[in-house]
C-alpha cells in the first residue's frame, strides 16, 4: 500500500512539474496570431491599406470566395490575390462593423488558423484565415469566408 501511495505521489509531482512549463494560451505567439486578424478587420474597416499590408500576405496570398452567375445559377469559387482584394478597402466604413474571434489554431508557431465572426449591418460573414509565420512575421495566405445578408 505505502509502495503505490509513493507511485501516485510520484506521478502527481511529476504532473504538477510538466505543467508549469506550458506556454498559455496568451502566449506571445497567439497574442501575434491575434493581432494580424485584427489588423485585417480594422484594416478593411477603416480603409487603412498599412494595416492591410500588415496583415496580409500580399506576395503570395489569396482569398476565395463562393460566386453564383446571374445567367446559369451554378455556383463556383473566385480567387483572387491579396494584394487585389486590399484594394477593395480604399475608404473608411461609415458603418459599424463588429469582429469577435471563435478560435485559434497554432501548429508548431509556424502556421495558424482564424476562425472570425464578422458583422456589418447587413451582412454576417465567418471568415478562415491561414496564417504562416515567414521572416518572423504572421501574415495571412489564405482567407476563406462565407456570407450572409441580414434581412433588414
Amino acid at each position: 500500500m505505502i509502495k503505490l501511495l509513493s507511485v501516485a505521489v510520484a506521478a502527481l509531482t511529476f504532473v504538477a512539474s510538466t505543467a508549469s512549463y506550458a506556454e498559455p494560451i496568451t502566449g506571445k505567439e497567439y497574442q501575434a496570431v491575434v493581432e494580424t486578424a485584427y489588423n485585417y478587420f480594422n484594416g478593411a474597416a477603416n480603409g487603412d491599406q498599412k494595416l492591410l499590408a500588415k496583415a496580409f500576405d500580399q506576395e503570395f496570398g489569396h482569398v476565395k470566395m463562393i460566386t453564383k452567375s446571374k445567367e446559369s445559377g451554378k455556383e463556383s469559387i473566385k480567387s483572387v490575390p491579396l494584394d487585389e482584394f486590399s484594394g477593395y478597402f480604399k475608404k473608411a466604413t461609415k458603418d459599424k462593423w463588429e469582429a469577435n474571434i471563435l478560435s485559434v489554431d497554432i501548429v508548431d508557431d509556424q502556421m495558424a488558423m482564424v476562425k472570425l465572426d464578422f458583422h456589418t449591418p447587413k451582412t454576417h460573414y465567418i471568415d478562415y484565415l491561414v496564417m504562416y509565420k515567414r521572416q518572423n512575421e504572421w501574415r495571412i495566405i489564405n482567407k476563406t469566408f462565407v456570407a450572409k445578408k441580414k434581412s433588414q
